[in-house]
């Protein structure tokens, strides 16, 4: 007796498509509720009013911190670098000294960046509340 087999079409398994967008749009917004988004976050600072009025600072009660283009930090237009961690000290004892004492950090515009927040950091740890920001061109 011959067997008759027949050929049995193979049916291609289907993944049903229909619910993904579905399941898309539920996704995002479960992504929209629950992520936080922060603002960028600054210095904090306190800025001065604009005035025409020239104040003139006394040179004892300054003192100036520069920063160049690879970074090293110089006080008071010193030829030798200071280290980062001494500011804080070097700071403190100038205000213990004088404390109408003012903190004038220059930067050089082509400075990294995160040196001159490291150098303000130190500053405001040293106990100076009256700090000024100014950039710099040139080397």
């Amino acid at each position: 007796m011959p067997f008759n087999f027949r050929k049995r079409k193979i049916e291609e398994p289907e993944i049903p498509t229909a619910s993904m967008a579905d399941i898309a749009f539920l996704l995002i917004i479960f992504f929209m509720l629950t992520t936080i988004f922060s603002r960028a976050k600054g210095l904090k600072m306190v800025l001065p009013e604009k005035s025409t009025e020239i104040v003139k600072i006394k040179s004892e009660n300054m003192m100036r911190i520069s920063i160049n283009p690879e970074g090293k930090i110089f006080i008071d237009d010193a030829i030798i670098e200071t280290p980062i961690y001494e500011i804080k000290n070097i700071v403190r004892e100038r205000i213990k000294e004088n404390p109408k004492l003012i903190v004038l950090i220059k930067t050089n515009i082509s400075a990294p960046y995160n040196r001159m927040i490291e150098v303000y950091d130190e500053v405001l740890q040293g106990g100076a509340d009256k700090v000024a920001l100014q950039s710099i061109k040139g080397e």
